[in-house]
């Protein structure tokens, strides 16, 4: 009996496997002469060779079915992110705070080695990176618009570096969506959800699929909308740690910084609006109310005030899937998924001016507050302005974003003699943005302010709150516009498999698979005319831009039954692209010395190449850093200048690249019960990462990179990505399986998984070694990193009745942008309880129905000092959340 055999035919083993279908495909048909009997094999996340199963894996791989999705209330498969253990650092749920540039979208995170070196594929096959980039430049797969939920059958998570197969990105590990393409029927899904702070959810999902002797075809749509949970509605929440309050406000203030000898001049209006405050800068004193000249102090604002934890949200996947018998032994099967995602962002009503602009001292303004001179000798007769031209007292700005996405597959596969088989294919997908914020024009808010501005040319802008003159909205209309671009990323990937058996050794056939692939990644994007101009004070802009990634690769795979009870799996994959090449294998074992307990190691080297944003982006930002050489003061003064990061094309960016090792077993001592433990390390180096303007400045003032005006400001700073800085982590994932029968009272399963992390450790450029183990890691490129993260579960069946109990829990762990203050831990319970009525009409089913509660006690998401009070790549902050769901099949 062979390693494989034995592993399949273990009573105790099926016990374990979550579908039946890894059952069916480890079903071995015997060989005839006269003719070869066709079998469906599969392959499993992980290997090409054909006719494993998930247990014979010497790497390790967990799996999540429909059912599992169903037990935990997800509508989508986002909801499926937080749940995972191996997840660290994804975001998951859209807020304009933590998601500057990708809100609207959701990735995935294995080990927090990078949203980028987690490999996401459909059905075996890559999907496009999403337009939409990280802080750090970072593209990904966005969860969002990949696959319609109801048309999900399960979810392979391989969670060992896998690039000696599967190339570029299967760093961290891979997540695989495998589609239910063999549904007959009809079935209908309703959810409806809502939160404590009144945000309601509510998704429809649809599936239909028929088949024949010849083929089949499936058709599924999920469509899901969301109301916003805005930052104002949880303030009790969260507001003791929430850091969102900024200088800028209105009304504005004015400092002259040439004047006279002696502090600079300001001009300040005390007078601040509700919803703000007066910040009083130390050891000075408030404005006195009788019309004295101010001395110092800034009307503040709250900004955090005016965004949402949950933006509001319109989703819709649908997705079709067919396949065709050409032949006996040929198959022809395609694939096409359609998504359209926006999202509605509420943000601050107008962001701070970074731009330098000046009152002149003609203004009324200035002369209100300051009187006929209100700058006394004043080189330029004038100060400058730092404001917010919208501020408390006005609405949030709203702007929508919107995503959409499509994806065609084209492909063949077939049987050959003596059980060998082949596949070729062609996919290739879209993802495009639309996105577009309102902000100020620069140019236009300084002719203003000099008294030629609105319709007429003749008009000015009033930055007092007690001005005797109040701005027009034809005022705001001429000082506002709308920066915007449009962003587009593509794949093309063509590939082609052989898999077989070699020859027959005495412990059973050497199982061997040979690749090729050919992938072409592009993206553009589309700056509007005044983005393209520089025109806006905030978000900046740039050039339009596109860039391209060709990449070739061939693999190989093989599995060789050293004896009836060691198995030894290889893999080797060469892949080359535009600047560089690499060649990673992969060597494991797999031991099973008795029945009841197996044994595995593995052992591999990954890389991820540089994204195409990383390595063509001309996006330009204005910012603000201390400059050395600006002021003539000792240390300098702050300054402001736009700074442009991208690629450097004289210091190409190399592959991150990463060795993995992975020690781990599984025991089944009694019927029912299963124990695995997994012990796993990755040494992750050449991690890129985007240079700091700031630091430019402090360490190097006389730099290339750094263009200065006349008087020897900054004015310009071209930053680059980087190989600069390496991660290395380890740690332990476990968990344990009971069934057991109840009798009378029906069947209870018990499960405890989780993941325990002993280092994070990471090399930043800047700061050097940091232990990053349990902590936030905000001031450097790690993610937060909860050394302890467990679900512990009850599944109890009855006839028509069944129902389910999830105990989350995710530890402590310390911020170290709040001197290093605790996050405490954070236990939350989610419950459901099904019904499963009778049918209502002949052979068939009748409807189910599911009421169920997540964070049932309504613990609220530990608080942590940033601008929206807590940690949103580790906790859910939606409170507790109640749902109903009807599910009918025809």
């Amino acid at each position: 009996m062979t390693l494989n055999t034995r592993l399949v035919t273990r009573k105790r083993y099926l016990s374990l496997l979550i579908t039946s279908v890894f059952a069916s495909a480890a079903a071995m048909a015997q060989q005839g002469e006269a003719e070869q009997e066709k079998v469906e094999k599969i392959s499993v996340t992980g290997s090409f060779i054909k006719g494993r199963i998930q247990s014979s894996s010497a790497s390790p791989i967990s799996s999540v079915s429909a059912e599992d999705l169903a037990n935990i209330g997800a509508t989508s498969v986002s909801d499926l992110v937080n749940t995972l253990t191996v997840n660290t650092g994804a975001q998951v749920y859209s807020d304009s705070f933590e998601q500057a540039r990708s809100v609207g979208t959701t990735n995935i995170n294995l080990r927090g080695l990078g949203v980028t070196s987690t490999l996401v594929l459909l059905n075996g096959q890559r999907q496009t990176l999403s337009p939409a980039v990280t802080e750090g430049g970072d593209q990904f797969v966005d969860l969002s618009s990949l696959v319609p939920a109801i048309a999900v059958q399960r979810v392979e998570v391989l969670k060992d570096g896998a690039s000696s197969l599967y190339g570029s990105d299967a760093v961290a590990g891979v997540v695989n969506f495998i589609t239910r393409s063999k549904f007959e029927g009809l079935e209908l899904d309703l959810n409806y959800q809502n939160n404590k702070y009144g945000s309601d959810e509510v998704s429809l999902g649809a599936i239909t699929g028929a088949a024949s002797n010849k083929g089949n075809l499936m058709f599924a749509v999920n469509y899901l909308t969301r109301s916003n949970v805005p930052n104002s509605e949880r303030r009790d929440d969260y507001a003791a740690k929430q850091d969102s309050w900024s200088g800028y406000g209105f009304p504005g203030k004015v400092i002259a910084f040439d004047g006279p000898p002696g502090p600079p001049i300001k001009l300040i209006d005390p007078v601040c609006l509700d919803g703000s405050a007066f910040e009083e800068f130390p050891g000075l004193v408030r404005p006195a109310p009788d019309g004295e000249r101010p001395s110092d102090g800034s009307c503040q604002l709250n900004y955090g005030y005016y965004g949402d934890i949950i933006a509001e949200a319109e989703q819709m996947q649908a997705m079709a899937q067919g396949s065709y018998d050409l032949t006996s032994n040929t198959t022809l099967f395609s694939e096409l998924v359609v998504a359209r995602n926006r999202t509605t962002i509420h943000s601050v009503p107008s962001q701070p001016q970074l731009d330098e602009v000046r009152v002149p001292a003609y203004h009324p303004d200035a002369i209100e507050v300051g009187g006929a001179d209100p700058f006394p000798g004043s080189a330029s007769d004038s100060g400058v302005l730092f404001i917010r031209p919208l501020g408390a007292g006005s609405e949030s700005n709203v702007d929508d974003k919107v995503f959409r996405s499509w994806r065609y597959q084209l492909g063949i596969k077939g049987d050959l003699p003596n059980y060998w088989s082949w596949q070729a294919s062609m996919t290739t997908s879209v993802n495009e943005t639309e996105n577009s914020r309102k902000d100020v024009i620069t140019d236009n808010l300084q002719a203003a302010l000099n008294g030629q501005g609105g319709p007429s040319g003749d008009q000015y802008y009033y930055w007092l709150s007690s001005s005797q003159h109040k701005n027009t909205p034809e005022m705001y209309d001429f000082i506002f516009g709308e920066f915007g671009y449009k962003a587009k990323s593509s794949q093309t990937v063509f590939d082609a498999h052989i898999t077989g058996d070699l020859f027959e050794l005495d412990a059973g056939p050497v199982g061997v698979a040979f690749g090729a692939q050919y992938r072409t990644d592009k993206l553009e994007y589309d700056f509007n005319e005044l983005s393209n101009e520089l025109a806006f004070n905030f978000f900046g802009g740039g050039e339009d831009f596109s860039g391209k990634q060709d990449v070739w690769a061939v693999f190989t795979e093989l599995s060789v039954p050293l004896t009836e009870t060691l198995e030894l799996q290889t893999a080797l994959r060469h892949e080359s692209f535009d600047i560089a090449s690499t060649t990673d294998p992969k060597v494991a074992f797999l031991w099973a010395p008795t029945e009841d307990l197996s044994l595995r190691a593995s052992y591999g080297s990954s890389f991820r190449i540089a994204t195409v944003f990383q390595t063509d982006s001309q996006f330009i930002t204005p910012q603000t850093a201390v400059d050395p050489y600006a002021g003539g003061f000792a240390g300098g003064e702050e300054v402001s200048f736009i700074s442009l990061l991208t690629g450097d094309p004289d210091k190409p960016l190399e592959p991150q690249t990463s060795k993995a090792y992975n020690l781990g077993f599984s025991w089944f001592p009694v019927e029912g019960l299963s124990v695995s433990a997994d012990y796993w390390r990755f040494d992750y180096s050449d991690f890129i990462t985007p240079e700091s303007p700031a630091a430019l400045l402090m360490t190097n003032p006389d730099s290339e990179q750094i263009e200065r005006s006349p008087s020897g400001e900054a004015v310009k700073i071209t930053t680059y990505y980087r190989n600069a800085g390496s991660v290395e982590t380890d740690g332990l994932d476990f968990n344990l399986h009971y069934d057991w029968s109840l009798d009378e009272l029906g069947t209870l399963r018990t499960s405890l998984d989780g993941t325990y992390i002993l280092s994070y450790d990471l090399d930043d450029p800047l700061l050097g070694m940091i232990d990053g183990r349990g902590n936030v890691n905000d001031n450097n490129f790690g993610v937060s990193t909860v050394p302890l993260r467990a679900n512990l579960g009850l599944i109890w069946n009855h006839k028509k009745h069944s129902a389910n109990l999830y105990v989350r829990h995710i530890g402590d762990y310390e911020n170290d942008n709040d001197d290093n203050a605790k996050v405490a831990s954070w236990t939350r319970i989610d419950m459901q309880y099904n019904y499963q009525f009778d049918a209502w009409y002949a052979e068939g089913k009748g409807p189910r129905l599911t009421l169920g509660a997540s964070n049932l006690f309504d613990r609220a998401a530990p608080q942590v000092r940033n601008s929206i009070g807590y940690d949103a790549t580790v906790h859910d902050p939606r409170g507790r959340m109640l749902y109903l769901n009807i599910k009918q099949q025809f």
